[in-house]
């Protein structure tokens, strides 16, 4: 079959995100015999034209369309997304009679809500490699999709797909002989304009954060990829496309025990030079593990601390305290690692004690940036949202398609202010929901200067604090005028 997938994501602050779910589910479908074609939506002045003009050209057989975000997460600047995913849908059914099979991460926390909203033909929630070959083999025989795992049609799930499989339920060998397929791509414009390229080392999450959405979407177990798969694709990646640095995309790098430090034992074994960050959790990053992770080319971690106060800690599911959380971020500034502090404020049972507590630590631990968001997203099926529901504090109704986000009433008149005020003494914290971050024009200026990799590492320059501290110097004490495309509950 003539198979065109369609990234619909057209995010390009603070950096574009290379498709890589959508580059796995093609190279699965060009294995399995089909004839594949990509278009990519992020880049260009008319997308839709151009895709308009790709399907015309391509003649598709069938369409997928990967939705990877649902909206930026974002409070109160929120933009949501849906609206440029029914044109893009429109501009599909007006240039072909092909059915559109609606996947992604996006996709896959709503299912049957986006395919009520973007009327689909079909939707795969969860992993698709294996689901999408499945579905196209069924329609190329002329018989009924019955038992492709996670498939939806237009009336919900189909017989024996059974929905989106339960948490445990994931395939091991997602990884087994096949790499994304990122010649399909323009993956060298990504490297261009976000400066790193991306790399999944496994799936899956055992924790348990409140608001997470990784178990549902990945499952709760972790199933890892060998360290040597891993480097072989990590080098491929330096000599197909030149050297640059990666980014690894799994929700946590570091944990299991054992598994980052494999990876690196490997890098530091065959001598790959490559400059790399990633996602990490404080649980048992210890000095060993820094300094491991420092040789083998790490040179930035995100570390998703959430708060440094043991009761919000608690509250939020997470799985180590305040002293932990310090003790690693120590471990990292010592092992040379630039590190950015990602918090959440505003979630259930938040104080303003623990607000100053957790601000009061980041000065004392003094990263090289913090990211805070204000207000916690809420999706369908999480532990927070479920307790919320059971609570009687929000209706289910209120979680669905509009993007929805909890701030604690105790602390709503007090926390934007207070955290802009923490943010201009500081000169290193972003907060995305209240201040825009990097313009577009001044991220396409620094990319092509030749700064690479995450942006938030300029923040260790302390001009760039200067230049940082003008967005906060008149603090708005206010949550500004709700949007109507979004809502607190």
């Amino acid at each position: 079959m003539r198979v065109l997938l369609v990234s619909a994501n057209r995010e390009r602050i603070p950096d574009p995100i290379f498709p890589l779910g959508l580059a796995y589910v093609a190279a699965a479908a060009r294995q399995a015999g089909h004839e594949v074609a990509v278009a990519d939506l992020c880049f260009g002045r008319a997308p839709l034209r151009t895709l308009t003009c790709r399907v015309r050209y391509f003649q598709p057989d069938i369409v997928g369309l990967s939705l990877r975000n649902v909206d930026n997460a974002a409070y109160p600047l929120t933009v949501d997304y849906l609206d440029q995913h029914r044109a893009v849908v429109g501009a599909l059914r007006a240039a072909t009679t092909a059915p559109v099979v609606l996947g992604g991460s996006g996709f896959s926390i709503m299912p049957q809500a986006y395919m009520q909203a973007l009327d689909g033909d079909w939707g795969i929630a969860g992993e698709a490699e294996v689901a999408f070959p499945g579905l196209l083999a069924a329609l190329q025989n002329g018989r009924e999709p019955d038992g492709v795992a996670g498939l939806y049609g237009r009336d919900g799930p189909v017989a024996g797909s059974g929905g989106l499989p339960a948490p445990h339920i994931r395939r091991r060998g997602w990884h087994d002989g096949l790499w994304p397929a990122r010649d399909l791509l323009d993956y060298h414009r990504y490297i261009r304009r976000g400066g790193a390229g991306n790399v999944q080392t496994k799936r899956g999450c055992v924790f348990k954060c409140s608001y997470c959405t990784y178990p549902l979407l990945e499952g709760n177990r972790f199933r890892t990829r060998d360290a040597t798969d891993v480097v072989d694709e990590i080098e491929a990646l330096m000599q197909d496309y030149r050297p640059h640095p990666i980014f690894f995309v799994d929700s946590i790098l570091n944990f299991p025990r054992g598994h980052v430090e494999s990876i690196c034992e490997e890098i530091l074994r065959r001598g790959v030079k490559v400059r790399w960050s990633c996602y990490a959790t404080p649980v048992k990053l210890d000095r060993h593990q820094a300094q491991l992770m420092a040789a083998a080319g790490c040179d930035g971690i995100e570390l998703g601390t959430d708060a440094v106060d043991d009761e919000q800690l608690a509250r939020l599911g997470k799985s180590f305290d305040a002293q932990t959380a310090e003790r690693a971020n120590r471990y990292c500034l010592e092992a040379g690692l630039r590190v950015c502090q990602t918090l959440i404020f505003g979630a259930p049972g938040e104080t303003r004690a623990s607000i100053r507590a957790t601000c009061t630590a980041l000065r004392r631990m003094n990263p090289t940036a913090v990211v805070a968001m204000t207000g916690v997203r809420l999706y369908p099926g999480t532990p927070l949202t479920n307790s919320l529901i059971e609570q009687g504090r929000i209706a289910e109704s209120a979680v669905g398609l509009l993007p929805a986000f909890y701030v604690e009433p105790d602390v709503a008149d007090f926390l934007p202010g207070y955290l802009q005020r923490q943010a201009y003494a500081a000169g290193n914290w972003v907060l995305p929901g209240l201040a825009a971050p990097i313009l577009p024009g001044s991220q396409r200026l620094l990319r092509r200067l030749g700064i690479s990799g995450p942006l938030w590492r300029l923040l260790q320059n302390r001009w760039m604090h200067v230049i940082n501290r003008t967005r906060f110097r008149r603090p708005n004490t206010s949550w500004g005028v709700p949007h109507p495309k979004r809502k607190v509950v």
